[in-house]
């Protein structure tokens, strides 16, 4: 494997990831998802997924298109691409990564009907003509080299899915109420660079984590939870070989996720569970306050800049999302400063 191909592979810090967007440290929390590029990385992603959906393409291949996004724009900075076309080239590679394949007329079809249709109305893909799809085909075919570029022609994955489905079974948490809560967070996970931060067993642990603390009174929260809300980054502990220890990837997919026979088969959730999985508390800290930050810049107006608030309209993150965790939030400062 040449050093290209593993060092794409290869999870990142934060610091890391914004040492490479900019040549200045960054100190604010926030700062990175306020930076230029994932501002148009979020665009690309909004695409993807709305496409994929439209398409029917499972929650693995969107959530690969997004992290797909996130890459190009980590390891290949200088791209000129634009925000559609750099979208509906991650889509049509991951399809090709997920094996869910669709043809390209029809990704560059729904992708031009995104932007043409209004509102509301339904989509009629056979209707748009061969010329205009022809013309979108070259340059996303072109991007298409740029995505293969960044990831180093790597097309293993592996996907916190399943995972998350499994572990919230071990959890016995309410379908309609936490494991649903903690679905919709680890899909807007796939919004931030979290995947290239974290292997998939963190990205579940965390969204689980933090959906099962939502349910809580607030005198209830785990105190680590609480903690990590207000804490700086500490950096992470280890937590990227946790994969190993619940399935290897075998042929690019996924090994079933398995959990193996010497796990619990249930977890306390007011105790760090997620050590048992090998998953530092460190790193589910990190992943909750970065993912509780990504939703607080929506719900609160006077941090969200206007591309935050375009991208709000647009319907990202969910809006009764955003207006939970950030109601949460202030209720946890409450409740430290009360005591």
């Amino acid at each position: 494997m040449s050093m290209a191909s593993s060092s794409r592979r290869t999870f990142m810090t934060r610091k890391a990831i914004e040492s490479r967007l900019s040549s200045s440290e960054t100190t604010d929390r926030t700062e990175l998802l306020a930076h230029p590029s994932m501002v148009s990385a979020t665009k690309s992603c909004i695409l993807a997924k709305e496409v994929g959906r439209s398409l029917g393409f499972p929650a693995r291949t969107i959530a690969t298109a997004q992290l797909l996004v996130h890459r190009v724009h980590i390891f290949q900075p200088s791209s000129t691409a634009s925000s559609s076309d750099l979208g509906a080239a991650c889509l049509l590679v991951a399809a090709k990564m997920e094996e869910t394949i669709k043809r390209v007329r029809d990704i560059l079809a729904h992708t031009y009907l995104l932007f043409a249709t209004p509102v509301g109305t339904e989509f009629e893909p056979h209707s748009v003509p061969a010329s205009v799809t022809d013309k979108m085909r070259h340059s996303v075919l072109a991007v298409e080299q740029t995505v293969l570029d960044a990831i180093g022609f790597d097309f293993r994955t592996a996907h916190p899915h399943l995972l998350f489905v499994k572990l919230a079974q071990m959890a016995r948490v309410p379908q309609d109420t936490t494991a649903r809560t903690g679905w919709l967070i680890l899909a807007d996970a796939f919004f931030t660079t979290l995947p290239v931060q974290y292997p998939a067993v963190v990205l579940a642990a965390g969204a689980l984590c933090l959906a099962w603390n939502l349910d809580l009174d607030v005198k209830d929260t785990v105190p680590c939870i609480r903690k990590a809300l207000f804490a700086q980054s500490q950096g992470r502990r280890n937590s990227r070989d946790a994969w190993r220890s619940l399935g290897r990837m075998h042929n690019g997919r996924d090994a079933d996720a398995r959990i193996p026979c010497d796990r619990p088969t249930a977890l306390d959730m007011a105790t760090e569970w997620w050590t048992e999985f090998g998953v530092a508390t460190l790193d589910v800290q990190s992943f909750v306050r970065q993912i509780v930050d990504f939703y607080v810049l929506f719900f609160n107006t006077s941090v969200a800049s206007a591309e935050h608030m375009e991208r709000h309209q647009n319907g990202l993150p969910n809006k009764d999302m955003s207006q939970r965790i950030g109601q949460w939030r202030i209720k946890q400062s409450e409740f430290l400063n009360s005591g």
